[in-house]
This record gives C-alpha cells, structure tokens and sequence, in this order.
C-alpha cells in the first residue's frame, strides 16, 4: 500500500503527516516516538457516528481506554462525543480526571479489586460490568457501604469465535476467561441476584467478543444471545435499558493473522498473504448490521428498544497513529538473513505487534535507493521476542 492509505504524504523522500515532516519530529523529540493525528481521530469518531445514527433506539460511544490510555489523544476522542470504558482504577481516575462525566463511563475487567469497585460506585457510573457472579455480592457491598444503588450490568460468555481471527484475539469463547458461562447457570443466578437487591439496578447484558473483527455475522450472531438474557431479565422483573455490544471491529488498514499464519509467522518467520486494504465502507456496514439485527431481536423478543452501547478502540485511532523509529545498525547473518536494529520493540509497541498483519514505511527514503534483500527488524531487548517485523520486504541500501 502507497502512504497516502494513511494520510501520509512522501516529499523529497520524507513522509509528512498533516503537513507535518516526520522526520524533524524524530529528530526533534528523539525516538521512540508516538504520534497521533487529531484530525484522523475526529474523522474516524464522525464515521462511526454517522454509521450508527439510523438505529432507533439511540447509541452511546465510549472509547476503550486501555487501546490508547495518552491524555492527548483521549482529549481529543472526547471532545468528539465519546465517553469513556475503562478497565482499572487508574483509567477511571483519569476519565475523571479529563472531565468525563460518571454517566458516560463503563467500568469493566474481569478482576476488579474491591477498591476500584468501591471508586466505581462513588462516581456513579453508568454502568458497572459484572464480570462473574461472585462480583455481584461484592458490588452490592460496596453499594451498602456507600448508601448508593449501583447501575450494574452483566458481561455474558456468549460462546462466540468470528471467522478469520487467530485465537489469541478472541475473547468471547467459552474457553476465555471472560463473562458468565450460559450453559453453567450462573447468568440465571446473577440476574436473580440483582433483581433481589436494593442496592444493584439491573441495565442490561453485555458481551466483547473479540479484536480486530471483519465477520460482521458474528456481531449479530452476539446481539441474539444478549438479547436473549435481556429477555430473561425482563421476565425476572427488571426493566433493562442498554445493551453492550463492546468493541472488536477491525481496522481499515491492518488485519488479524489467522491462526495458521500466526504460529507459521512466530515459529518459522513466514510472512502471510499480502495485506490488502478492507472494502470500502466497513464501518457503514458495521453500524447497519449491529442496528439492524438490535432492531429485529428486540421487536420478535416483545422488548423494548435498548440504548446500544459500544466501546470502539482501535477501530478509531489505529489508522490516526503511528510509531517512529530509528534504525541502529543492521547485521548479516550468512545462509540465514538479514537483520536491521532499532530504538523500539517490546517496550514501546503493543502485543498487535505479533497477531497482526500491518504496514512499515521508511520515513526518510532517499530518490534513488534501492530495495535490497528482506530484513527482520528487532528492537535493543536481549530477547528473541521483541520483534518489530519478520522477513519485511523492500527496505534500502542507505541503511
């Protein structure tokens, strides 16, 4: 793919973004360094927006902290309309910290300590994920010692695997650790649970089935299930109000190795298939697919229409950002190949790094140099693992 997939533009050999040359950045805030671009991010924050404003029983978007935790950045998303999901008492100190109103946040995680759920209820969240049964005696402890009623929500194991994704990007399989098991009964006995307290208000279901997600079929395959648990919540007496459908769609221009090509990838340094572009228009289609199949579910089930709720991450910000890098040294290794050294690597990329087909583009390509052999590029750590790429191709002799 050309730069200009990202926004970058290439001049006299420099890449610029927004105008602004890459390389006087490196030289002038030093390497590793992260950028981000804020106007990608208000673009991408008004697309999914525009996708989801046909559904008719309105949406709330709250942007997944732990994909980018930087002030700036979150700034920036929540001047756009986005309220927060977070997933510890740091990320919800800094939501609050940043102005976000407690109604505009989603606690989640799968092993809160009672301190940060004590913080979630002191700040009244819209909506306090419960992601086991034991956590409901402990919030409505929590709730007790507050004198407050905590809007809570129950995160379901729906048993779901989308096409195309390796397995350690999913997260809605029942072999994950995540959310109440349906066939075990402990959704029944959590909504049982709730319903009977005081001091716990029942919302809705909630359910995060993975990263990087293209097989739209599976998000609807997740509303049906979550659907069904709002069905047995209302007939236990509760009146719920949302439904969550988490994050997990997949990006524009990365895609998630399948699980094949990952172990081929990490064992043996093959690289997979070309990366292409999406299709056009995959946030569109997201927004009409979640929507629409929220729509049919409720209307067949006799519910009410939910406030959808979804928690985008990288979908937004993955294309607005990106890593700069500096080349140390390279080394050949006769028979076996070539090796270029950098500034960054395990402890300045994310583990996307590894699962993940993406792009790695020369910031100050020269006219006239010429592609050379593949390189594996690895970043300073005395560890095999901190990769940065395996077997690129096309990188030059100017290194």
């Amino acid at each position: 793919m050309q730069p200009s997939a990202w926004g970058l533009e290439r001049r006299a050999g420099r890449l610029h973004l927004g105008g602004v040359d890459l390389v006087g950045l490196a030289e002038h805030h030093g390497t590793p360094l992260h950028v981000a671009s804020a106007q990608t991010l208000r673009t991408r924050c008004a697309e999914l927006e525009r996708a989801t404003s046909g559904y008719g029983g309105g949406v709330r978007l709250h942007f997944s902290y732990k994909t980018n935790p930087v002030a700036g950045v979150l700034q920036v998303l929540h001047g756009a309309g986005l309220g927060a999901e977070v997933v510890c008492g740091y990320e919800l100190w800094l939501a609050r910290q940043l102005g976000v109103d407690g109604e505009r946040i989603v606690v989640n995680g799968p092993n809160k300590s009672d301190e940060e759920l004590a913080a979630a209820v002191d700040a009244d969240v819209g909506l306090l994920v419960l992601d086991s049964l034991a956590e409901v005696a402990r919030v409505e402890r929590a709730a007790e010692a507050a004198g407050e009623v905590a809007r809570v929500g129950l995160r379901i194991c729906p048993d779901i695997v989308p096409r195309g994704m390796n397995a350690s990007s999913v997260t809605g399989s029942r072999r994950n650790q995540f959310g109440m098991d349906l066939p075990g009964g402990e959704v029944e006995a959590a909504i049982a649970a709730v319903v009977a307290s005081p001091r716990l208000r029942l919302r809705g279901a909630m359910a995060h089935i993975g990263s990087g997600i293209h097989d739209l079929g599976a998000f609807r395959e997740a509303v049906d299930r979550l659907l069904d648990v709002q069905q047995d919540m209302v007939r236990a007496g509760a009146e719920p109000d949302l439904l969550d459908l988490g994050g997990g769609l997949g990006t524009r221009l990365s895609r998630e190795f399948t699980t094949f090509e990952m172990l081929a990838y990490i064992g043996f340094g093959r690289m997979p298939r070309a990366l292409k572009p999406t299709a056009p228009g995959l946030v569109e289609r997201y927004g009409a697919v979640v929507g629409e199949a929220v729509e049919r579910g409720a209307r067949s089930r006799g519910l009410d229409l939910p406030t959808l709720v979804l928690e985008p991450g990288r979908a937004l910000v993955s294309d607005a950002q990106l890593l700069l890098l500096r080349i140390g040294g390279t080394r050949e290794r006769p028979g076996i190949g070539h090796f270029a050294l950098c500034d960054g690597g395990a402890m300045t990329v994310s583990m996307m790094f590894l699962s993940e087909l993406h792009a790695v583009l020369l910031a100050n390509r020269a006219p006239g140099d010429e592609a050379l052999r593949r390189t594996s590029v690895f970043g300073r750590l005395p560890s095999p693992m901190d990769v940065v790429y395996r077997n690129l191709e096309a990188l030059v002799k100017s290194w």
